[in-house]
């Protein structure tokens, strides 16, 4: 099993690593880390600027990626590579679905932007990407592993994406597992519907709940919890998740099969928890080990 790690000289790319090394930690799988550099075009004159510069690109991003490697933390397997192409975004993409390396690909790292956006390769990933997409908080420290999951759940009972992902992480992660709703009853809303929405919500979190206990092993307890407010920023806002578990959302009921499409709940959930984030793309299925 292998994370790809988008790996860059910027605290982004830090994030990733650390992030990764997290996740490793408890799944043992192999970091993959990747600098994408820009398309070299093919020129066959000796002195051309175009072979000048790609070949100092060349050598910066060898400088970048011995760089990543001395920040992997001891003890984490690491390979990595160099990948050309029109843009970060594509050339995590391209490595994740190539027909032979991309086998055993579980996952993608990447860093966020500082700001409230999530970057413009966090961005193009969750709209499109066929993996689960793993975005590290600024700042975001390695763990000495993932000890525990909030997977958020829909309302409905055809809402299982990324219930089963959840599920089969907590149990080879050994940690518990948390099912999450969240219920904003807007503005002015009243205290009676609250509760009323409330409580629909921790019915159906018990059914799920009880399901996903089935599946788990006693060390991997199974709980829930209703996150609630004026406003879904509200009811985000209330949770308390520790810095070292991580959240799992799923798609938007638009994504196409195996891919992922950002719904607004879920860019609101990564927005306003400083925790990491994995984005599970619909219908997905992981690779056979």
């Amino acid at each position: 099993m292998r994370y790809i790690v988008g790996y860059g000289p910027e605290q982004r790319g830090l994030d990733a690593v650390n992030l990764a090394a997290t996740l490793a930690r408890s799944s043992g799988a192999t970091l993959d880390l990747v600098v994408v550099l820009p398309d070299d075009e093919p020129t066959y004159h000796m002195y051309s600027p175009d072979r000048a510069y790609n070949e100092e690109m060349r050598r910066q991003g060898g400088e970048w990626l011995d760089d990543g490697f001395a920040r992997v933390p001891a003890g984490v397997k690491v390979e990595g590579h160099l990948q050309a192409a029109s843009s970060v975004t594509e050339g995590l993409m391209d490595e994740a679905e190539d027909s032979v390396r991309g086998r055993d690909v579980a996952m993608i790292v990447v860093g966020t932007s500082r700001s409230v956006r999530l970057g413009s390769i966090a961005d193009g990933l969750l709209h499109s990407a066929s993996v689960p997409v793993a975005l590290a908080p600024t700042g975001y420290e390695a763990q000495p592993g993932i000890t525990g999951i909030t997977c958020a759940t829909g309302v409905r009972e055809v809402d299982d994406n990324p219930r089963q992902f959840a599920i089969d992480a907590a149990a080879q992660w050994r940690v518990p597992l948390r099912l999450m709703s969240l219920v904003a009853v807007g503005e002015g809303g009243s205290e009676e519907r609250r509760q009323e929405w409330s409580e629909l919500a921790r019915l159906h979190l018990a059914s799920i709940a009880e399901r996903a206990a089935e599946q788990l092993p006693p060390e991997c307890p199974v709980s829930t919890v209703v996150g609630h407010g004026g406003t879904m920023v509200e009811a985000i806002s209330a949770l308390d998740v520790p810095e070292s578990e991580v959240v799992i959302v799923g798609s938007s009921r638009l994504a196409q099969p195996k891919r992922l499409f950002l719904g607004r709940t879920a860019t609101k959930i990564m927005r306003h928890l400083s925790v990491p984030v994995i984005v599970v793309p619909r219908d997905y299925e992981p690779p056979a080990e």
